[in-house]
């Protein structure tokens, strides 16, 4: 795909081209991402254009795709919007929903089985002036889930899941992603990605691109064959250091874990503003366990993805359980199942209002359904059936139902009352 192309999608005009579906993934749009913005603000302003390239995996014809704008679900539909997108080419722009956080375009002529096409639209992204995963203050800006992406098409239909302030309800087959950000000067950005000579970024297979923007500085170095730069707006070459240090001591054991890591590079910032897992790049505060557990999201959620809003307990909870593998937590998170283990499998919607605080029992809980298969099971049997369940899920797909059976497979003792007790099904 090129960028500035504005193809209209008629079908007389698409290549017949079908992407294969990735282990266990949902209906495969398999999206293609050519993203050109230009900063300003000091970085906390991102316009320009993008286009979507993608394929109809059903059996009839797609009249209308929907683009998710996440970063407008913490106001909502409140002005000034954080996201916007208008001039679109190819379809026509419907009215937003879901707290301005959805939006349809109805396709100029509807995109038939198998064929792939592209809408292109203009982009206009604010960081709000607050701190968190999508926000800026003082010299830094972070873009979180903040590039207009292909919503997710599950069984035919659209997924528009709520945001879920509390953790992450978004969810996105594996894309390829064409992304430059041309910053204003004084401004580095750190973005994953290969770089070519003219600046722009490849990240192949990405969950999502998201960047962070401001007066920043950098530690580069290659750990476990990995391109590692670390990131810091305090520019302390201390913290950068120590940061650098853990990712040292974490990524060779998280890949012996389960698997190589999946891109050329890494990039890591340092905030006290978040604690968030995107591919290629993770934003954290410079504490061990949580830059342990943001950098196991690099496989349980980027390499392993899952459905964050139904079952956000297939990355979070593995993430947690990798702090105490990786050796950072030396022992185990528990030793019997808690009363908040019915929880560990509900989604993000049980959790909005009075039951936000039980949140944490995915992360905690969660982790110790896995202690209590590794006991049960025997530590050796365990880690190699993670690992091959990790192994065939890789670039894919995972489910609790998946799970199980790779689970109840590998092991040579009943594990049916953990099941029941945590309800996986």
């Amino acid at each position: 795909m090129n960028r500035g192309l504005a193809l209209a999608l008629a079908s007389a005009a698409f290549a017949l081209s079908s992407a294969p579906a990735l282990a266990g993934e949902p209906d495969a749009t398999a999206p293609a991402y050519d993203v050109a913005l230009n900063g300003s603000e000091q970085g906390r302003r991102w316009t320009g254009r993008e286009t979507i390239a993608l394929t109809n995996p059903g059996a009839v014809a797609l009249g209308r795709i929907w683009i998710r704008l996440w970063g407008n679900g913490e106001r909502g539909c409140r002005t000034p919007q954080a996201v916007r997108i208008t001039a679109v080419s190819g379809a026509t722009a419907g009215a937003p929903t879901v707290a301005c956080s959805a939006i349809p375009l109805d396709l100029d002529a509807p995109l038939l089985p198998g064929a792939r096409g592209s809408v292109s639209f203009d982009v206009d992204i604010r960081a709000p002036r607050r701190p968190g995963r999508f926000g800026s203050r003082s010299r830094i800006a972070l873009f979180s889930n903040a590039i207009p992406a292909l919503a997710h098409l599950e069984d035919g239909a659209f997924r528009l899941d709520r945001p879920y302030s509390g953790g992450e309800a978004w969810t996105y087959p594996a894309a390829d992603w064409t992304v430059k950000l041309d910053a204003p000067e004084g401004v580095a950005v750190a973005a994953p990605g290969v770089r070519g000579p003219d600046g722009t970024r490849r990240l192949e297979r990405g969950r999502d691109f998201s960047f962070a923007a401001g007066q920043l500085r950098a530690v580069r170095s290659v750990v476990d064959g990995i391109a590692v730069t670390v990131w810091d707006v305090s520019g302390k070459r201390g913290r950068l250091g120590a940061v650098l240090a853990m990712a040292r001591r974490r990524l060779p054991r998280l890949a012996a874990l389960y698997g190589p890591y999946g891109w050329p590079d890494l990039q890591i910032v340092i905030t006290q503003d978040a604690a968030m897992e995107h591919t290629g790049l993770i934003m954290t505060p410079p504490i061990e366990f949580v830059v342990t557990h943001e950098l196991a999201h690099e496989w349980w959620y980027a390499l392993i993805s899952g459905d964050q809003a139904q079952a956000p307990w297939l990355d979070e909870a593995f993430a947690s359980y990798a702090e105490e593998a990786a050796v950072v937590s030396r022992r185990p998170w528990c030793r019997r199942a808690g009363a908040e283990a019915p929880l560990v499998t509900r989604g993000t919607d049980f959790f909005r209002g009075p039951r936000r605080g039980d949140y944490g029992a995915i992360y905690s809980e969660g982790a110790c359904l896995l202690d209590l298969l590794r006991k049960r099971m025997g530590a050796a049997v365990f880690d190699a059936a993670l690992r091959e369940y990790a192994l065939a899920n890789r670039h894919g797909w995972s489910t609790a139902a998946e799970f199980r059976a790779a689970m109840d497979a590998a092991a040579r003792v009943g594990l049916g009352d953990l099941w029941r007790r945590y309800r996986v099904q």
